[in-house]
């Protein structure tokens, strides 16, 4: 009993150091042996954190011509998770994070005082210019007036024209019309998202839906390992994550890590990775899903396209005002000069509004109507235009990564013949902008698997084929029955 517990129980950290010390002392590539006879601890101590070790230093797995595997560090023993490197990269991305969630918020209420306030300011200012005008008009019938206002008092006509158009067009509705148009409306209004949302659904986009998709990888990898009796190759994991041989070499490690596997050697020199605690379980048909779902799209906005136009669109008026604004403001001294016309009018009536509360009204309105909604319009278009960017490039990755599974896939069903698939007859978030990309992948798996060419758009993977035959074998020696739970021996609850 004494000799299990040293086994067992023992200080991980100080394992895992006296490790990492063992393979800076013999250059960063050892076997497990060499660990165990240079440190002087239980194999199954190194054997446990071997995997730990080689996730935390981005190790990869290499194979002699005996059989033995090679643990390798060829960009040194550097760990991913701690020292000052990676420490002040988490401050960084930490401290990246909190700005960026602070600006955002800032950014939010931003725009919506900017873009529904100052829209909201600009018709109201019209409406008032307007009423104004038309007053004036009305009051001065002997058309002393009218170079000063006639431009919008036409306006005011126009607008009360349309609004008695309006008017007749309802007043002669049929009830049937009335109620199809309300119940229209209310459904409208159920389905619509609350305004401050749609708003930055256009400017920030939605959430990434790829968010626990990693959960989703590796309960898919769970269910695989089980449907392969816990003896898995490096291209099945590769079927399940999209990865290419190089990075599906360093990202297994993780997967060892986690889930207690161990790399192994068959008799005919066949590396595979051995999971048997994946295969105990408390039910034989609780296996889960074998395959996880691509990747999915990120969508440029979740808005209707008839929302993001108005949005833009007010944002456009905005814009229009601001440059308006900013041009009389600049042009005042020119302006004063001519008489006031329909063009003008807006401009000096609300010069004339503030000239009752401050001194300086030209400044207040060449700033506050338009310097400021100009900017603000500028960055409104200018982020959606600069995140359309990035999701494109995203979502080729996501294509890419996605039609990647889809080839592993097939090369790992018929090793015999695998051919470059059709762009055309791949899924729609597995069919990349470039119709080249499949090729390149299939060159490449081609080249890691010592590939022969059948002809100019299929090869026959040897390597492969090789593998899989011989992992079958590995396969079938594994038996159910010795990872059968059995029954209970002991209830907490009787």
């Amino acid at each position: 009993m004494a000799k299990d517990t040293n086994v067992l129980d023992y200080n991980k950290q100080a394992v895992r150091s006296a490790i990492v010390e063992a393979f800076k002392k013999r250059r960063g590539e050892a076997a497990p042996a060499d660990i165990v006879a240079f440190t002087g601890l239980p194999k199954p101590q190194v054997d446990a954190e071997l995997p730990a070790v080689a996730d935390e230093f981005g190790g990869r797995l290499k194979v002699t011509e005996s059989g033995e595997i090679l643990y390798s560090f060829p960009d040194g023993l550097r760990s991913r998770y701690r020292g000052f490197g990676p420490g002040l990269r988490r401050f960084l991305r930490a401290s990246g994070k909190g700005a960026v969630a602070v600006g955002t918020f800032l950014f939010k209420a931003w725009i919506m005082v900017m873009l529904v306030g100052y829209f909201a300011l600009f018709v109201a200012l019209v409406v008032l210019a307007l009423l104004a005008s038309v007053a004036a008009s009305a009051s001065d019938r002997n058309g002393k007036s009218r170079s000063r206002g006639g431009g919008l008092a036409l306006t005011g006509r126009l607008v009360d024209l349309f609004v008695r158009i309006w008017f007749y067009n309802e007043v002669f509705k049929s009830p049937g019309q009335r109620r199809y148009q309300a119940g229209a409306r209310a459904r409208t209004k159920e389905n619509r998202r609350p305004l401050n949302k749609a708003i930055f659904s256009f400017v920030f986009g939605e959430p990434d839906p790829n968010a626990d998709h990693d959960a989703v990888e590796k309960r898919a990898f769970v269910a695989l390992a089980r449907a392969r009796k816990g003896v898995v190759l490096l291209e099945d994991f590769m079927a399940v994550t999209g990865l290419s041989p190089e990075a599906a070499d360093t990202a297994i490690n993780r997967y060892l890590y986690e889930f207690e596997g161990s790399p192994e050697v068959s008799d005919n020199g066949t590396v595979y990775f051995h999971f048997p605690k994946l295969l105990l379980r408390a039910r034989s048909d609780d296996s889960g899903a074998a395959d996880s779902p691509f990747r999915r799209l990120r969508p440029f906005s979740a808005n209707a396209t008839k929302s993001n136009v108005w949005y833009a669109a007010i944002n456009g008026a905005n814009l229009a005002f601001g440059s308006y604004f900013l041009y009389c403001s600049l042009s005042a001294a020119a302006l004063s000069q001519r008489p006031v016309t329909g063009g003008t009018y807006l401009f000096w009536f609300v010069a004339s509004l503030l000239s009752e509360l401050v001194s300086n009204p030209l400044g207040i309105v060449a700033i506050g109507l338009g310097v400021v909604p100009i900017v603000f319009s500028i960055l409104f278009w200018a982020v959606p235009a600069l995140r359309a960017g990035s999701v494109a490039r995203e979502n080729e990755r996501i294509k890419r990564q996605n039609m990647s599974r889809t080839l592993y896939s097939a090369a790992l069903s018929s090793p015999s013949a695998v051919r470059v698939p059709a762009v055309e007859a791949l899924p729609a978030v597995a069919r990349p902008s470039d119709a080249s990309v499949p090729r390149r992948v299939l060159e490449g798996l081609a080249a890691y698997e010592g590939a022969e060419p059948i002809d100019g758009d299929a090869w026959r993977m040897v390597e492969l084929e090789r593998k899989v035959s011989d992992v079958e074998r590995v396969r079938a020696s594994v038996r159910p029955e010795d990872y059968r739970l059995g029954g209970v021996a002991f209830d907490s609850g009787s």
